[in-house]
């Protein structure tokens, strides 16, 4: 444990070491916007599951090299959160773009701890099916990662990688009856490769292209992990200009998330984020999960534009209690707001609505893009 403390440790230093080293750029910088450009949202949103949420969003764009107009820009984002049921979490995210685009690195560090809940099915049921069929029970997770992936073009438009990530997490249930309070304690340590064809015509806000992205992950013992399983992640996106003006753009996207072998509670998926919106409670969570998608992207007026969305999706522990659990619905619309004209950043919120839930989704960029 010990070891691992001081890994996670050495690898949080690493990740940050570009951030605090951008920022001392734009310090030095006497107009530091024509260096680095910067995007900010508040978070304010209220669920019946973590109560009023209160956090921010900020991220900042930049070139690695001037000379490099091939790469897309570099960004790091820094986010936080509170929540009055006394949630909290925060995370950095780094995404490097060099080599006249070769080479993508991709590191993301967080810590945080949810108050959350999951609906445990009574016999003959199941927590996926649509009807309400079971006991919630709360839990608290405690968690910290470091995700490090590094990509390399092999072929016009095709990367493979590597990626590596550290996690502890440490989950205490509350029982509906009595005063016991059993502890989950798992390391989900990892190892594992990705896949990815990429030939997007811009990476903030495509209207254009394929976007499809394979990960394998090896959660093992001997790379510090608790229990041994697989880990199976694709999503593949298809950006459509339909009026070629780049001002309606329909999204397609399959998603799939499976997790196979001995799962602990904390490797299990659960429906909801961008796959798909409209959930947070919890509700639905399995060792397996599925979502098809569309979205449509509408400029209405100079910065502003509004996007709507539609999909299903099930979570399930085999693929074949699909049939049985039926499908998850999911429905919403956003509104946007180009912050960043140069880097076609978008800022905005979603509000979805699934079946017996809604979610409300504060965001900088568009879904489905990274």
């Amino acid at each position: 444990m010990i070891r691992t403390k001081k890994t996670f440790i050495l690898l949080l230093a690493i990740l940050l070491s570009p951030v605090i080293l951008f920022a001392q750029v734009g310090k030095a910088e006497k107009d530091s916007s024509k260096t680095v450009l910067f995007a900010a949202v508040p978070v304010v949103n209220y669920n019946n599951s973590l109560g009023l949420m209160m956090g921010g969003m900020t991220s900042g764009y930049y070139k690695l090299n001037k000379k490099d107009t091939i790469s897309p820009s570099s960004f790091s984002m820094l986010a936080g959160l509170y929540t009055t049921n006394k949630s909290y979490m925060g995370a950095i995210i780094q995404n490097l773009y060099f080599n006249e685009d070769r080479w993508r690195f991709k590191g993301i560090a967080g810590t945080g701890s949810f108050y959350f809940q999951y609906l445990q099915g009574l016999p003959g049921g199941s927590s996926g099916k649509l009807q309400n069929n079971g006991i919630w029970i709360d839990f608290d997770t405690d968690a910290r990662f470091v995700l490090a992936e590094i990509q390399r073009l092999v072929f016009p438009h095709f990367y493979v990688g590597l990626e590596a990530m550290l996690m502890h997490a440490e989950t205490t249930f509350e029982l509906p009856v009595g005063d016991l309070k059993p502890k989950i304690i798992s390391d989900l340590n990892s190892l594992g490769y990705t896949l990815a064809f990429d030939n997007r015509d811009n990476v903030n806000f495509p209207v254009n292209g394929f976007f499809i992205n394979f990960k394998n992950r090896f959660v093992r013992d001997w790379v510090g992990a608790s229990d041994n399983y697989d880990n199976y992640e694709i999503a593949a996106n298809y950006f459509w200009d339909i009026k070629k003006n780049s001002k309606t753009v329909l999204v397609s996207r399959l998603y799939a998330n499976i997790a196979s072998g001995d799962v602990p509670f904390q490797g299990q998926n659960t429906i909801g984020s961008d796959d798909l919106r409209g959930y947070s409670k919890g509700e639905f969570r399995g060792n397996q999960v599925y979502a098809i998608q569309s979205e449509l992207r509408q400029n209405v007026y100079k910065k502003i534009g509004v996007v709507g969305f539609v999909g299903v999706g099930s979570a399930v522990d085999e693929f074949s209690e699909i049939k049985d659990n039926g499908l998850l619905p999911s429905i919403g619309f956003g509104v946007r707001y180009l912050m960043i004209a140069k880097e076609k950043i978008n800022i905005g919120m979603d509000v979805g609505v699934g079946k017996n839930d809604w979610s409300l989704t504060f965001r900088i960029g568009e879904a489905f893009s990274r």
